[in-house]
């Protein structure tokens, strides 16, 4: 195969890279819906007995673990050239904990001590996570050139909403026949541990160019980014900004399904699965028409599916039939669907920096007041107003709405692109 002599180094495996990181994706993908940001685990949990607050617990968790895991993760990989070892590595760790509780699960099956060891299970995956998420978006920036990061996260991410939503529909299924029994916990979350475990190694096909990345030393600043830099950068702080509104939906997600099972007469099966599926087949449409194909600049994708994320908020607390749940699902998988597509790509152009680990490590930290607070704080307000019945539910759902205008408002502001 011949080359365009302009064409970029990265280029040149463009097609097996993006290959490799689907076939992530796409394993991940699987084993996605029960535990991250998961409508089931809310059903889940209530079935085991836990409050609102305990159920608001869990994206704390997981905001606290990733934001807290993130410089450990810069600290220990940061210096290595090649990245690659050290991605499979944290993959790999990260699927062992829902793979040992779904083994515990299947031997002893429900006890009182059930609860307090997922929660224990869980705050060690989450750091797990967290040790991931900065190498491995360093890592994607590191083996896509910058004009064609974007595509490749489209395919990427699209691979893996295809595997969500297949796995949100074996979901239904599985609780379908099983409801939320012992074996059919343990059959999940095994299956949730062992697909991503699976899904590690993929890895191995991709191509890892020493020196190169998204923006390499001699277009961007070579050296190594300091805090007091990236505090200075205005650009990357009013980006961070627009997660207002990605925050405000997961103080909705953690807690809208039992709303709909308890209050609208929504079957558990369908809230625990077809809720997850729908917002997977948004992030499937924003990867398509916004990703892949390119539509709008960088801030008219936030602000269209920003916008259309907080209409499904408000809709959601004035009416409340199935097909608003449905449609409030679609539009916040397409809101979602299109951060989680931009953002790492977003992060290292603004860092201006070959190597962007801190930035990716250092943004979970910032915002950790409303990662972590927003669910802990909608979980209690629920408990404390639980005699108000479906009413507390709305007041959160309007709160945060109003909320996530202040996402609409920096993506407002972000420099045109």
């Amino acid at each position: 195969m011949t080359h365009s002599p302009s064409a970029h180094p990265l280029d040149h495996h463009f097609r097996r890279n993006v290959v490799g990181i689907s076939l992530v994706e796409f394993l991940w993908g699987l084993g996605m819906p029960p535990v991250f940001e998961s409508t089931f685990l809310q059903l889940f949990l209530r079935h085991l007995g836990a409050s609102s607050l305990l159920i608001g617990l869990i994206p704390t968790l997981a905001a606290a673990g990733t934001a807290l895991s993130g410089l450990l993760s810069y600290s220990l990989t940061g210096h290595l050239e090649r990245k690659r070892t050290a991605v499979i590595l944290v993959h790999v760790i990260t699927a062992l904990p829902m793979l040992v509780f779904g083994l515990i699960l299947g031997f002893t099956g429900f006890g009182s001590a059930t609860l307090g060891l997922f929660l224990a299970l869980y705050a060690f995956f989450s750091m797990t996570v967290g040790l991931i998420l900065p190498v491995w978006q360093n890592y994607l920036m590191k083996i896509f050139s910058e004009k064609r990061a974007v595509p490749a996260m489209a395919v990427m991410m699209t691979a893996q909403s295809v595997a969500k939503l297949v796995g949100s529909l074996f979901l239904v299924r599985v609780v379908e026949r099983y409801s939320f029994s012992a074996s059919g916990a343990s059959l999940i979350f095994t299956l949730v541990g062992a697909v991503f475990l699976i899904g590690s190694f993929p890895f191995l096909f991709t191509v890892e160019e020493a020196g190169l990345g998204a923006r390499s030393a001699a277009v961007g600043r070579g050296h190594k980014p300091s805090l007091a830099e990236l505090f200075r950068n205005r650009a990357f702080l009013v980006f961070l900004g627009t997660d207002l509104e990605y925050f405000a939906l997961s103080g909705v997600i953690a807690f809208y399904a039992n709303y709909a099972t308890e209050f609208c007469g929504i079957d558990p099966a369908l809230a625990s699965g077809l809720f997850m599926a729908f917002t997977y087949v948004g992030g499937v449409l924003a990867n398509g028409l916004l990703g892949w194909a390119n539509l709008f600049s960088l801030r008219t994708k936030y602000l269209v599916t920003k916008a259309l994320a907080t209409a499904g908020l408000v809709l959601m607390a004035f009416h409340s039939p199935a097909w608003v749940f449905y449609l409030a699902s679609l539009l916040f998988g397409a809101s979602r669907g299109t951060r989680l597509m931009v953002f790492a790509p977003s992060v290292k152009r603004l860092s201006d920096h070959a190597d962007a680990t801190l930035y990716f490590a250092v943004a979970p930290i910032l915002a950790l007041p409303f990662s972590t607070g927003l669910p802990l704080l909608n979980g209690a307000f629920l408990d404390r107003f639980a005699t108000l019945g479906a009413v507390s539910y709305r007041i959160v759902f309007l709160a945060m709405a109003v909320l996530s205008l202040g996402g609409l408002f920096f993506a407002a502001r972000m420099r045109k692109e």
